[in-house]
């Protein structure tokens, strides 16, 4: 379950330690980010909360959705996300 504050990235490729860098063509140059999550909010804990308890149950949004085209799977997500967890 996750908590709050930083919690452990699930990145594979690191070039340093804790720091993933990558080119972005939007900014024309080289980023370093952090390979940390930060939950702040409340809402979003409460949400990742509901969607554990239905890890691997067939109710679970993502496999309602599955086998679809990526644009239908993810108008199917968002629609199944909305009913399951509600707005943030």
């Amino acid at each position: 379950m996750a908590k709050k504050g930083i919690t452990r990235g699930r990145t594979r490729v690191t070039s340093i330690p804790g720091t993933r860098v990558f080119y972005k063509p939007s900014l024309g140059k080289v980023v370093f980010r952090p390979t940390n999550v930060i939950r702040s909010s409340d809402k979003v804990l409460a949400q990742n909360a509901k969607l554990e308890a239905l890890r691997g149950m067939p109710e679970h949004p993502a496999r309602q959705c599955k086998g679809k085209p990526w644009p239908k799977f993810i108008d199917c997500l968002k629609e199944k996300m909305k009913a399951e967890v509600g707005k943030p």
